[in-house]
């Protein structure tokens, strides 16, 4: 079921310093290690084989640590759980919730994917913007589950590693259903945008996460988020204060640890690292191989 691939719909790739891979080694006691690595939730079988030094993490980790512990959840329950937290409350649909210009272009969207947005009139805004997210990036041929987390847990599953997560489903969950109706309506006016960009620039951004190249993705990123500060800040730096807490707590667990977030944790204002670093935990750029 997509519906557990879409948490982090809009954080479609992850980057690292320019020039530095997508990876960091979070320092720790010589009983933890711990590495970071950059997620790109969607990609395209063109897209493999991965950077060698995924595999090469992958093979020293003991354990694989995600935003979520996709391992342990049963797609019915995921679905159920999504639909019921996106209802409306009350008697109003979708299309009294969300300003005309904007139920427009979505209903336009909506139909040249193949979707009948008449189905979604009793949900909230942001299941809207997952779903079509979804929808756009599969006509591009970018796919969940093609996607780098998805990549790595068959290989987990496959090899018997434990499998964790950051956070838990319903924790990811209210990210999006606690969103004011204006949150969510530029979360779906943004998403929107989004799917309207050509096959080639999303071609650029994985190209750049492969490649390092910081100035590219954070340009790219950025503008995506800079309409809407209010949402950046609830979807992205919320949720790296509460990874970075985890992350000092696995700090003190031992073991070997591969971490896998998605893309807008890693760079810009308040990220992951930088978060770790005002905690007085160092990560450092891992050479490319």
């Amino acid at each position: 079921m997509r519906l557990r691939h879409l948490i982090a719909a809009t954080l479609l790739i992850a980057a690292n310093a320019q020039g530095d891979p997508v990876a960091w080694k979070i320092s720790t006691d010589s009983a933890t290690q711990i590495w970071l690595l950059g997620s790109v939730h969607y990609l395209r079988e063109q897209d493999y084989p991965l950077p060698a030094i995924i595999d090469e993490l992958y093979d020293q980790a003991d354990a694989l640590v995600m935003e979520i512990d996709l391992d342990d959840l049963d797609p019915a329950i995921v679905q159920t759980r999504f639909l019921q937290a996106a209802m409306l409350q009350g008697t109003e649909p979708l299309s009294s919730v969300l300003d005309a210009d904007v139920y427009a272009a979505t209903q336009t969207t909506a139909r040249s994917l193949g979707l009948d947005l008449a189905a979604f009139e009793g949900f909230e805004p942001w299941l809207v913007a997952l779903t079509l997210m979804d929808l756009g990036m599969a006509r591009l041929g970018f796919r969940a589950e093609q996607g780098l987390e998805q990549h790595l847990l068959q290989r987990a599953s496959k090899d018997g590693k434990d499998v964790r997560g950051l956070e838990t489903l319903a924790a990811q969950i209210s990210v999006f259903d606690e969103l004011t109706l204006a949150e969510q309506q530029a979360l779906l006016a943004q998403t929107l945008e989004e799917i309207r960009s050509p096959e080639s620039d999303m071609g650029e951004l994985i190209a750049a996460w492969r490649s390092g190249s910081l100035d590219t993705l954070t340009g790219k990123l950025s503008a995506s988020f800079s309409e809407f500060p209010g949402l950046y800040e609830t979807l992205v730096v919320e949720r790296n204060r509460h990874w970075a807490a985890e992350l000092e707590r696995l700090a003190d667990e031992p073991g070997r640890y591969l971490v896998v977030v998605g893309a807008l944790h890693l760079i810009g204002a308040d990220n992951v690292i930088g978060l770790l670093r005002a905690r007085g935990i160092d990560a450092v750029p891992i050479a490319a191989r």
